[in-house]
Protein backbone atom coordinates (compact mmCIF):
# COMPACT_ATOMS: atom_id res chain seq x y z
CA UNK A 1 0.00 0.00 0.00
CA UNK A 2 1.39 3.15 -0.88
CA UNK A 3 1.08 6.44 1.64
CA UNK A 4 0.25 9.81 0.19
CA UNK A 5 3.29 12.10 0.88
CA UNK A 6 3.74 13.59 4.60
CA UNK A 7 4.49 17.22 3.49
CA UNK A 8 5.08 20.29 5.69
CA UNK A 9 1.44 21.98 4.44
CA UNK A 10 -0.18 18.49 4.83
CA UNK A 11 1.35 18.09 8.73
CA UNK A 12 0.43 21.18 9.85
CA UNK A 13 -3.47 20.85 8.50
CA UNK A 14 -3.30 17.38 10.38
CA UNK A 15 -1.67 19.00 13.47
CA UNK A 16 -4.25 21.83 13.42
CA UNK A 17 -7.25 19.61 13.34
CA UNK A 18 -5.49 17.41 15.97
CA UNK A 19 -5.04 20.64 18.46
CA UNK A 20 -8.23 21.73 17.72
CA UNK A 21 -10.10 18.02 18.68
CA UNK A 22 -7.92 17.46 21.68
CA UNK A 23 -8.88 21.48 22.84
CA UNK A 24 -9.13 22.22 25.97
CA UNK A 25 -12.28 24.57 25.45
CA UNK A 26 -14.42 21.41 24.28
CA UNK A 27 -12.96 18.86 27.07
CA UNK A 28 -13.09 21.26 30.40
CA UNK A 29 -17.15 22.56 29.44
CA UNK A 30 -18.62 18.92 27.91
CA UNK A 31 -18.79 16.13 30.50
CA UNK A 32 -17.23 13.25 28.17
CA UNK A 33 -17.46 10.69 30.93
CA UNK A 34 -20.85 11.01 30.60
CA UNK A 35 -21.71 11.69 27.39
CA UNK A 36 -21.88 9.03 24.17
CA UNK A 37 -19.54 9.68 21.19
CA UNK A 38 -22.56 11.36 19.38
CA UNK A 39 -22.60 13.75 21.57
CA UNK A 40 -19.13 14.49 22.36
CA UNK A 41 -19.17 14.42 18.52
CA UNK A 42 -21.92 17.45 18.02
CA UNK A 43 -20.20 19.52 20.58
CA UNK A 44 -16.59 19.07 18.81
CA UNK A 45 -18.07 19.81 15.51
CA UNK A 46 -18.77 23.67 15.46
CA UNK A 47 -15.15 23.76 16.54
CA UNK A 48 -13.75 21.85 13.29
CA UNK A 49 -15.87 23.62 11.46
CA UNK A 50 -14.47 26.92 12.40
CA UNK A 51 -10.57 25.68 12.21
CA UNK A 52 -11.24 24.07 8.97
CA UNK A 53 -12.46 27.58 7.48
CA UNK A 54 -9.29 29.13 8.62
CA UNK A 55 -7.46 26.34 7.17
CA UNK A 56 -9.32 26.82 3.45
CA UNK A 57 -8.93 30.55 3.87
CA UNK A 58 -4.96 29.86 4.28
CA UNK A 59 -4.49 26.94 1.91
CA UNK A 60 -6.50 28.38 -0.86
CA UNK A 61 -6.24 32.10 -0.04
CA UNK A 62 -9.93 32.83 -0.19
CA UNK A 63 -12.40 34.82 1.98
CA UNK A 64 -14.18 33.80 4.80
CA UNK A 65 -17.29 33.83 3.04
CA UNK A 66 -15.85 31.46 0.21
CA UNK A 67 -14.47 29.05 2.73
CA UNK A 68 -17.21 28.63 4.62
CA UNK A 69 -19.35 27.71 1.93
CA UNK A 70 -16.78 25.27 0.79
CA UNK A 71 -15.72 23.65 3.97
CA UNK A 72 -19.70 22.97 4.35
CA UNK A 73 -19.56 20.85 1.58
CA UNK A 74 -16.18 19.43 2.08
CA UNK A 75 -16.16 18.55 6.13
CA UNK A 76 -18.93 15.66 6.29
CA UNK A 77 -20.59 14.30 9.66
CA UNK A 78 -23.52 12.72 10.16
CA UNK A 79 -25.05 14.89 12.58
CA UNK A 80 -25.41 17.32 9.91
CA UNK A 81 -28.22 17.05 7.57
CA UNK A 82 -27.12 18.48 5.03
CA UNK A 83 -24.18 16.17 4.41
CA UNK A 84 -23.35 12.53 4.31
CA UNK A 85 -20.43 10.66 5.15
CA UNK A 86 -20.20 8.02 2.11
CA UNK A 87 -19.80 4.21 3.43
CA UNK A 88 -17.47 2.90 1.19
CA UNK A 89 -16.76 -0.76 0.24
CA UNK A 90 -13.67 -2.65 1.81
CA UNK A 91 -13.29 -6.53 2.20
CA UNK A 92 -17.20 -6.96 0.99
CA UNK A 93 -18.33 -4.90 4.06
CA UNK A 94 -18.78 -0.92 4.13
CA UNK A 95 -17.20 0.90 6.04
CA UNK A 96 -17.42 5.06 7.21
CA UNK A 97 -15.70 7.70 9.51
CA UNK A 98 -17.01 9.80 12.09
CA UNK A 99 -16.40 12.64 9.77
CA UNK A 100 -14.20 13.42 6.63
CA UNK A 101 -12.87 16.40 4.96
CA UNK A 102 -11.68 16.35 1.32
CA UNK A 103 -8.70 19.41 0.87
CA UNK A 104 -8.58 18.05 -2.78
CA UNK A 105 -5.42 18.24 -4.20
CA UNK A 106 -5.00 14.50 -3.35
CA UNK A 107 -5.80 15.28 0.67
CA UNK A 108 -8.90 13.25 2.23
CA UNK A 109 -8.93 12.41 5.73
CA UNK A 110 -11.12 10.51 7.88
CA UNK A 111 -11.66 11.40 11.51
CA UNK A 112 -12.39 8.79 13.59
CA UNK A 113 -13.33 9.83 17.52
CA UNK A 114 -13.61 6.38 20.24
CA UNK A 115 -14.25 6.98 23.95
CA UNK A 116 -13.94 4.35 26.57
CA UNK A 117 -11.93 2.97 29.45
CA UNK A 118 -11.25 -0.96 28.02
CA UNK A 119 -9.32 -2.29 25.42
CA UNK A 120 -11.91 -3.35 23.13
CA UNK A 121 -12.68 0.65 22.47
CA UNK A 122 -8.98 1.42 21.61
CA UNK A 123 -8.84 -1.93 19.57
CA UNK A 124 -11.87 -0.90 17.50
CA UNK A 125 -10.40 2.43 16.68
CA UNK A 126 -7.09 1.12 15.43
CA UNK A 127 -8.97 -1.61 13.14
CA UNK A 128 -11.32 1.25 12.25
CA UNK A 129 -8.48 3.66 11.20
CA UNK A 130 -6.08 1.22 9.62
CA UNK A 131 -9.22 0.34 7.14
CA UNK A 132 -9.92 3.88 6.65
CA UNK A 133 -6.31 4.25 5.76
CA UNK A 134 -6.55 2.11 2.19
CA UNK A 135 -9.63 4.93 1.44
CA UNK A 136 -7.97 8.27 2.40
CA UNK A 137 -5.21 9.64 2.50
CA UNK A 138 -4.59 10.02 6.48
CA UNK A 139 -6.80 9.25 9.34
CA UNK A 140 -6.79 11.09 12.65
CA UNK A 141 -7.91 8.95 15.59
CA UNK A 142 -8.73 10.90 18.83
CA UNK A 143 -9.61 8.42 21.77
CA UNK A 144 -10.92 9.79 24.47
CA UNK A 145 -10.04 7.86 28.17
CA UNK A 146 -13.08 7.85 30.62
CA UNK A 147 -11.11 6.03 33.22
CA UNK A 148 -10.92 7.83 36.26
CA UNK A 149 -7.23 7.54 36.93
CA UNK A 150 -6.42 7.87 32.83
CA UNK A 151 -4.51 5.01 32.52
CA UNK A 152 -5.12 4.48 29.13
CA UNK A 153 -3.58 8.27 28.19
CA UNK A 154 -0.74 7.87 30.60
CA UNK A 155 0.43 4.72 28.94
CA UNK A 156 -0.65 5.75 25.18
CA UNK A 157 3.41 7.23 24.86
CA UNK A 158 5.51 4.19 26.75
CA UNK A 159 7.46 1.58 25.34
CA UNK A 160 5.87 -0.44 22.57
CA UNK A 161 2.74 1.59 22.85
CA UNK A 162 4.84 4.53 21.11
CA UNK A 163 6.32 2.19 18.58
CA UNK A 164 2.97 1.25 17.60
CA UNK A 165 2.04 4.76 17.43
CA UNK A 166 5.46 5.30 14.93
CA UNK A 167 4.12 2.39 12.65
CA UNK A 168 0.61 3.29 12.69
CA UNK A 169 2.23 6.96 11.06
CA UNK A 170 4.87 5.67 9.00
CA UNK A 171 3.07 2.88 7.38
CA UNK A 172 -0.79 4.15 7.60
CA UNK A 173 -0.71 7.39 7.80
CA UNK A 174 -2.81 7.16 10.88
CA UNK A 175 -2.43 10.20 14.03
CA UNK A 176 -3.42 8.36 16.99
CA UNK A 177 -3.94 11.02 20.21
CA UNK A 178 -5.49 10.02 23.34
CA UNK A 179 -7.01 12.32 25.83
Amino acid sequence: MKVATKSTNRLNILNSIMKILKSDKIYKVINYRQQGEDKIKQFIYPYLLEEVIKLYQDRFSISEARAEKRVRKDLKWEGNVDTTVENRLFLGTYHRPDMTIDFGNNMTIAIEIKRGKKGSSIREGIGQSIVYSTLFDFVVYLYIDTSKEKRIRNAHTSGREKELLVSLWENYNIVFEVI
